[in-house]
Parts: C-alpha cells; structure tokens; sequence
C-alpha cells in the first residue's frame, strides 16, 4: 500500500531490534502534535457535517502524531532537529539522501495546513470576505466556478495527494490558481519536484554522487547563493488545500464517497484563514497586506 511506501524508513531491511537499540539513547521528541482551535472537543465529537470522532482521530490524531513520531526519529541528534516542518521540507528537497525525511517533514506540514483550514466552530458560517471575493471573481469569474473547478480537480486525482488553492507570488497582487500535489508533494518555493529513478536504500553517501548528474541536485544549485525557487515554474503562496488521501474520507464517506466528502469539506472552509495568508487590497484600505504562515 502506498501509506506503507511512504511510511517505510531508510534502512527497514535492518534488523528491527538493532535498529530499535541504536536509536534508544536518543529521541528527545522534539517535534510534538500541533493544537488545533477547539481540540477537546474536535477529539469528543469530531468536525461536524464532515468528520467523525473516529474520522478525526484517523485523519489528525493517530496520522499527525506517526508523522511526528517519524519527524523525531529521522532529525534526532542532527543538526535538524530543531527546525520547523516547513523549513525542513525546503532543506531537504534538494537532497537525495533524505527523500524520506522529505516525505515526512512535508506530510506533517500539508495535514496541519489541510486541518487549519477548517472551520471547526459549529455557530460560525464562514464566508469569502469581499476583497478575497473580488480576486477570486478576478481570476475564476466566480466563487461557484473557483469551487466546481477545485473540486473536480480533487475528485479526478487518482491516488493520494493534496489539492492547493495558491496566489503566485510573480508581481505586486499575485493571482489565484489551482495546484494539484500528489503523495508527499508539496508548494512551498524550494522544495522541488523530486525526480528520483534509484532506491537510495542501496547507495551509500559516496555511491550516490553517481547519479547525481545536473539541475537541481548538482552543482548548478549551488551557485551565487541565490533563494531557491521552484523548477520550471514561479513562486508559489499556500492558501488553503484538501486533503485526498484515502484514510481521510474512507471512514466516514466510504469507498465511493470521495465527491461527497470534497463538498462537505468546501462547506467547512475557513474563509478568515484563506485571507489571511493571501495578499489583497482591501476597499478600506488600499495597501497589500500579507499573512506569513507557520
């Protein structure tokens, strides 16, 4: 399964005893579960009208805290074990050698995102305020058509992954786009895409350099110091983004239940969040005003 795939730590095919007491010295647990608003009663009851108790257990509890289980065991008694999620995802995408921990580092980050942009307060209707309503009028021609395209975008992924709501970041007020994810993959500017056609289980640290041809692994990445920016394509601003893999809509909407989960997930979104973390220019207020996200 690809929940295994993904979940597989460099090394597996040592044994598990060894492993275990090489690693028992150490683990500090530095990395913990992040708290989402209202999380006792997220816990007790579930997010209502799209998650169970059980579904949220699945999905954020049991999910995000094997993620940080992971994120500890992969950073303990390294130089980044202290780093937060997303600056690990950026640190290593551009390395080879650390393809798990990108999967991991990433993973942590994606969900708590997907999760922070829910409405979990059953007494609030949220909605697009009106400057986050004219840009998406701007670039969608309409809230309906943003949503219709957003949601078939996520219902046609087949397999696991996450659908982003994004504003390029490529001039003053940048516009909005769709931008799919599959797996571990992630937005962030640096964290590139990571082509990888070897299992680096089998390649020691000097081994590897063989296949280390060009691009973004090679020396050209290293020149003139320069911000890392994506492949191919320009800078990117998360916004809001759904979660597609299985284990999150599976308990509650069953097997063919993936469209209805996207809909009761659009109905939850947290509007005050999407623009927040957006740059727009309100009617009151004629400068850009720019949220920087965790």
């Amino acid at each position: 399964m690809i929940i295994r795939c993904l979940a597989q730590r460099p090394g597996a095919l040592q044994p598990l005893v060894a492993r275990a007491s090489r690693r028992a010295p150490r683990c500090t647990r530095t990395y913990t579960v992040p708290t989402l608003q209202n999380h006792n009663d997220l816990q007790r009851h579930g997010i209502s009208g799209l998650l169970s108790r059980k579904g949220f257990n699945t999905a954020y509890t049991v999910y995000q805290q094997h993620m940080i289980d992971e994120l500890n065991a992969s950073t303990d008694g390294t130089p980044y074990e202290n780093q937060e999620p997303k600056s690990l995802v950026i640190e290593f995408a551009r390395d080879p050698t650390k393809a798990y921990a990108f999967n991991i580092a990433s993973m942590a980050f994606n969900n708590h995102f997907f999760f922070r942009g829910i409405n979990v307060n059953p007494d609030v209707q949220s909605q697009p305020s009106q400057d986050l309503t004219a840009q998406i009028r701007k670039d969608f021609s309409s809230v309906d058509t943003l949503r219709e395209s957003f949601l078939s975008t996520a219902e046609a992924m087949f397999g696991p992954g996450f659908v982003w709501l994004v504003q390029t970041n490529d001039s003053h007020i940048g516009s909005l786009r769709i931008l799919p994810t599959y797996l571990a993959g992630s937005p962030l500017s640096g964290a590139h895409y990571r082509r990888q056609s070897h299992d680096l289980n089998t390649h020691n640290a000097d081994s590897y350099q063989a296949l280390n041809k060009v691009g973004s692994f090679g020396a050209a990445a290293k020149q003139n110091n320069q911000p890392k920016k994506p492949l191919g394509g320009i800078d990117v601003i998360p916004l809001l983004c759904v979660n597609t893999w299985e284990h999150v809509w599976l308990k509650d909407f069953g097997m063919l239940g993936k469209r209805k989960y996207l809909e009761a997930w659009w109905d939850k979104i947290d509007w005050g969040f999407v623009r927040d973390n957006a740059t727009l220019i309100s009617r009151n207020d004629q400068t850009p005003k720019q949220f920087e996200y965790e």
